[in-house]
């Protein structure tokens, strides 16, 4: 099968909030089993790949992420670096572009859930079977409750194993979901698509003109890394691409439109009570305590949790947040994201653990006048060369040896040892050792927020 995979790795996910953050999305989080939805994805299509036929398009800030999953499973993939999110159309379109005019492509999200990734394999070998490609082929799923959760699209029969697409309907209310249930004609809309690369941009061209025109601009001064496998574009002219889904610029216009009808099960994992459906997802160890409480999904990090004669709750503690809601309620969640956008909540965008290329950090302490950290640098990393215009920082060395460069002079630090670097000061760390490097950083300043990271030398091309 000679398709060309495409992965859209950009949603935010925060309707699984506050595990889902716009630092660490749904896609690269452990929610299912310490695994990341992208790992699942990728293990999907895994068999489906021959070297050479993966398409990963991504926000730029999440490049470490991906490539991590990209590592577990041996797979070399060539990256769409966005500098901001811009929905589905923009992203399909560049994808489209930058695979060859004539690539049979299959465009898929990378947060969703599919059970039988052999049927779903034997799914995409049916379409290709049918059809050249040459219209759109969308993948739908058979309803199994009225949700309004879903888009919804109508269909009409035809000859061929094909359905006609016909009409997109947005999320529905519960009473249009229920009449969409008991007709036949009716799918959930996958957001999984195939197509031919050349057919893709002509479609989007003639119904989403500005996209093309924007996207087209931004690729005349794209970057291309040295191995030929990332693609970067400058954010002042990737700014002006319009921000719109596939569905709403282009497919509820387009009329050459087919549906395969899916026969495996599918779910997007929208909320916390589609993962709680999963069955096993949630947290049963210690870190659990239930008194006369029943029929409750409680999911921790950290923390215990200790329920009192309650029920039919969802429970989820992140180490910056807790969520509690009735079930059946969690597709509300968006409306507290709504509310923390506005206040400019940092709960919204950061957790207190963050991992990086080089490791990882966890806050300790985050006050007006001092923020503190605790660094964990893996064995043979280093951090960028960098400096701060807001902030000096004092390193406590805790375990290992660090290799500390500060304005051209070289230190060596042992535990117990401790370095200052004032505030304006060109400074990294490495560890040259096959022991993690913990280091106790003490930020003292007028803003400590990670954007006054100036990064002069980056060994990770961030």
């Amino acid at each position: 099968m000679a398709l060309k995979i495409v992965i859209l790795c950009g949603g935010a996910g925060l309707r699984l909030w506050p595990i889902s953050t716009n630092n660490l999305p749904k896609q690269y989080a452990p929610i299912l089993e310490n695994k990341t939805l992208l790992d699942l994805t990728l293990e999907r299509v895994k068999d489906m790949y021959d070297g050479k036929e993966i398409i990963l398009v991504c926000n730029a800030k999440h490049t470490f992420h991906v490539k991590a999953s990209l590592e577990k499973f041996k797979i070399t993939a060539k990256l769409i670096l966005e500098p901001e999110g811009k929905n589905t159309a923009p992203a399909i379109y560049l994808a489209a572009r930058i695979a060859l005019k004539n690539d049979d492509l299959l465009i898929m999200p990378s947060d969703h859930m599919i059970r039988d990734n052999y049927m779903f394999q034997e799914n995409i070998k049916k379409i290709a079977s049918l059809t050249s490609f040459r219209e759109w082929i969308t993948l739908g799923v058979k309803p199994r409750n009225p949700s309004s959760a879903y888009g919804y699209i109508k269909t009409q029969k035809e000859k061929s194993n094909l359905l006609k697409a016909i009409k997109f309907i947005e999320k529905p209310t519960k009473k249009k979901a229920t009449e969409f249930l008991r007709d036949n004609s009716y799918y959930w809309n996958s957001g999984i698509f195939l197509g031919k690369s050349s057919m893709i941009i002509k479609s989007i061209t003639q119904f989403a003109p500005r996209i093309a025109y924007e996207c087209e601009n931004a690729l005349k001064t794209k970057k291309i890394s040295i191995d030929n496998n990332e693609i970067s574009f400058l954010p002042e002219i990737f700014s002006k691409i319009p921000s719109k889904s596939i569905d709403y610029a282009v497919l509820e216009h387009d009329k050459n439109i087919k549906l395969f009808p899916l026969t495996c099960l599918w779910d997007d994992l929208g909320s916390w009570d589609s993962i709680e459906k999963l069955g096993n997802q949630g947290s049963k160890d210690e870190k659990v305590v239930e008194i006369q409480s029943e029929n409750n999904f409680i999911k921790t990090q950290n923390r215990v949790i200790a329920t009192i004669g309650v029920k039919d709750l969802i429970i989820i503690d992140s180490d910056n947040a807790t969520l509690i809601a009735k079930k059946t309620y969690s597709e509300n969640v968006k409306k507290i994201v709504e509310i923390l956008k506005k206040s400019n909540n940092k709960n919204l965008v950061e957790s207190t653990y963050d991992e990086r290329p080089w490791g990882n950090f966890k806050i300790l302490l985050d006050s007006n006048n001092c923020k503190v950290k605790k660094l964990s640098i893996s064995p043979f990393k280093r951090i960028s060369l960098q400096f701060h215009n807001f902030r000096s920082e004092h390193w406590l060395i805790v375990e290992g040896k660090a290799s500390i460069y500060l304005n051209g002079a070289l230190i060596e630090a042992n535990p117990g040892d401790s370095v200052d670097i004032p505030q304006g000061t060109h400074h990294y760390v490495e560890n040259k050792n096959n022991k993690e490097l913990i280091i106790i950083e003490t930020q003292l300043g007028s803003y400590f927020g990670e954007d006054d990271i100036i990064r002069i030398e980056d060994p990770y091309n961030r």
